[in-house]
């Protein structure tokens, strides 16, 4: 059955809006499920196929032309959940009678352990106590990553209000707006008392009085690009050779935490991970090191 290329457009800007008011999905998130159910849209205008008229064959084909364009495998499962969600979507309301993509199976991928970085290492990054307003800022910045675990979308929206300085706590909005708090080491709230007194002065010189806790060199929030060359400056600056990005400081996190006997539960609820297979990749990651320290002190375990 033939249909309008502009009626698939519509169907996934209808889902889209969907996603985006009422499951609440992330700015992020949203852009990233209409990329690529623009990509079936294209792969069905090319057949002459309404979205809502593809059968098991159609999913299939479509599975190995991305398959062809030479897709990495975490690509190849980012298409399939957008498309197996939006089908999942059209069949609660009635809208087809079967998921096409219900039976495509996602693609088999090795599990990469994440970077991590050694206490030393961090003591190196998070310490220091400078005295002008940028680099304060900065090191504000990664004693809260590493005291918090937080994501950088989260530190990029932390606002004045979130911080409860009493309690030594800041509160955190992480993915789909759920909210919950993380703690704040003794040296970040130290940081933070220096810090906040210098932000006031330069958004009041800048004429940008806000709530906003990090800002740039314009007195506005802070963006995730300028966190990122922030980062490669410092990790240039201090000689680190292993990678170094926002995500790496909550993957030590994670880990450390693990690491001195803190339970799995607990790192879960912490990092606001909905399920408790996404933390157990740090558990895989304590298991490696404990590995390597018994094979190098335990008497049977060293290698000749």
């Amino acid at each position: 059955m033939s249909t309008s290329k502009n009626e698939n457009v519509a169907a996934v800007e209808a889902y889209v809006q969907y996603i985006e008011s009422v499951r609440l999905l992330s700015e992020k998130t949203v852009v990233s499920y209409r990329c690529d159910l623009l990509k079936l849209v294209a792969f069905a205008n090319e057949r002459n196929l309404g979205l809502f008229d593809l059968t098991y064959e159609d999913a299939r084909r479509f599975t190995a032309s991305i398959i062809n364009e030479g897709y990495k495998e975490t690509s190849i499962n980012r298409f399939l959940a957008s498309v197996r969600s939006f089908y999942r979507h059209a069949y609660k309301i009635h809208t087809i009678d079967a998921n096409p993509f219900e039976r495509i199976s996602f693609a088999k991928r090795s599990r990469r352990l994440p970077s991590v970085l050694t206490i030393e290492e961090v003591r190196r990054i998070i310490d220091g106590n400078p005295e002008e307003f940028f680099p304060l800022r900065d090191v504000l910045m990664f004693n809260m990553f590493y005291s918090t675990g937080c994501r950088l979308s989260e530190l990029l929206g932390m606002n004045l209000t979130d911080l409860d300085m009493d309690q030594k706590r800041v509160l955190l909005r992480g993915k789909g707006s759920k909210e919950r708090y993380a703690f704040l080491s003794a040296r970040t709230c130290r940081l933070l008392k220096d810090y906040l007194p210098l932000r006031k002065a330069f958004v009041d010189e800048k004429n940008q009085p806000s709530e906003i806790l990090f800002v740039n060199t314009k007195g506005v929030r802070l963006s995730a690009s300028s966190v990122h060359s922030i980062f490669r400056t410092y990790r240039l600056k201090l000689g680190i050779s292993k990678r170094f990005t926002p995500h790496v400081f909550r993957h030590s996190f994670a880990t450390h935490m693990l690491d001195n006997d803190s339970g799995i539960r607990v790192v879960q609820e912490l990092l606001g991970h909905a399920s408790i297979s996404t933390t157990q990749i740090y558990s895989h990651v304590s298991n490696e090191r404990l590995r390597r320290v018994y094979d190098a002190c335990h008497p049977h375990g060293r290698k000749k």
